[in-house]
């Protein structure tokens, strides 16, 4: 535990969520009408969301509200810098109410980084590099329609430097969107391997933050464990099920109850695995961070498997219902978990090659 006198913390979550079942149509409305804004830049991914005919419904929500906006799509895993630069000047053209963000974490992370970088003179990277705070920021609102990041209530923003192989994440409440408007329905068309990538980020924003240091009594684990349990027992549901509403539900709240700091709520979190991931993904860009998660969650238990030995018994107890005095037949467990999920189960099946000693220079982070 540490000194009392530095036990002091700071919580806030002032995004509002609308869950709203097949509710896209309603987006311009909700804009207009309860926000009063007129103008928006529309921010978007690939080609999926016009194939599944969301974008359609947006736009056409948007130009029934009459909503004038401007849209900029295409944005990537590992979002790029270039892109929010390239964003920016249309903001700073455009000058719009608010940013509208359809899509996964990418897309999301990339209109936060807009928000706060906009009317900012320097690179936006200097957000994520710890040089500046942000001072002001255009309001988001968000649309997810792929389960994993959390961002849609979470206060934090990931982003890729590409061309410096460079990635790093910020936390600020100014991150935090307006609202996020929640539809399960949109992610039944989400693929088997980004559901399965989807799980296992979700899990480790959770099981990381059990993992950090605790108070002998600390109300936000027993939390912790109760996420992840459940993300456990709805993975074959959702992955065999596509179109299954309760699993896809399910999925849903839990994601976003991952991430958006409930779960570690009375605590500093340290994100061990993910600063290892983002060292990875950082250098090698088409590693997809949930995968890059999935592979190193494992050895993050093996590597402290003496040092956290009662919290991953009580991890493998209150997870997996395994009753163990042994924390290695706990991580065998997990990794019978992760084994479950339709994704990559080594760095070496990976479609790509990533250097041993970058690996190895990843796993030196996960050291708790």
């Amino acid at each position: 535990m540490s000194d009392i006198k530095e036990d002091g913390f700071e919580f806030q979550a002032p995004t509002r969520i609308i869950y709203r079942p097949q509710g896209v149509s309603l987006i311009g409305s909700i804009i207009k009408e309860e926000y009063g804004f007129n103008k928006v830049v529309l921010i978007y991914g690939g080609k999926s969301l016009k194939q599944n005919k969301v974008y359609d419904t947006v736009v056409k929500a948007l130009n029934d509200s009459q909503v004038v906006f401007k849209e900029y799509g295409g944005i990537l895993a590992n979002p790029d810098v270039e892109d929010v630069k390239k964003i920016n000047a249309i903001i700073n053209d455009f000058h719009p109410d608010m940013l509208l963000a359809v899509g996964g974490g990418s897309v999301l992370d990339t209109a936060k980084s807009c928000a706060v970088s906009y009317c900012y003179n320097g690179d936006p990277m200097d957000f994520n590099k710890h040089l500046v705070k942000p001072w002001h920021h255009l309001p988001v609102g968000t649309i997810i329609t792929l389960v994993a990041s959390g961002s849609e209530m979470s206060d934090s923003c990931v982003i890729s430097d590409r061309k410096h192989h460079f990635k790093s994440g910020f936390n600020d409440v100014m991150n935090c969107p307006l609202f996020s408007l929640m539809d399960p329905t949109l992610t039944y068309t989400v693929p088997f391997y980004q559901v399965g990538i989807g799980l296992a980020d979700m899990f480790c924003h959770t099981f990381e933050r059990y993992f950090s240091p605790s108070h002998e009594i600390e109300p936000c684990d027993g939390l912790a464990l109760s996420v992840m349990k459940d993300i456990v027992r709805i993975t074959p549901k959702a992955i065999a099920s596509p179109n299954d509403y309760e699993a896809k539900r399910a999925m849903m709240l839990l994601g976003t109850l991952a991430h958006n700091g409930f779960t570690n709520y009375g605590k500093k979190k340290s994100f061990k695995v993910h600063a290892a991931e983002h060292r990875l993904s950082g250098a090698y860009p088409e590693l997809i961070h949930g995968q890059g998660i999935a592979l190193l969650m494992v050895p993050f238990l093996e590597i402290n498997k003496e040092v956290l030995k009662d919290k991953i018994l009580e991890f493998g107890l209150n997870v997996f219902s395994i009753t163990a005095s042994d924390p290695q037949a706990v991580i065998a467990k997990m990794q019978d978990w992760i084994d479950s999920l339709p994704i990559y189960h080594s760095f070496q099946e990976l479609p790509f090659t990533i250097k041993e000693v970058e690996i190895n220079k990843a796993f030196a982070l996960l050291k708790a």
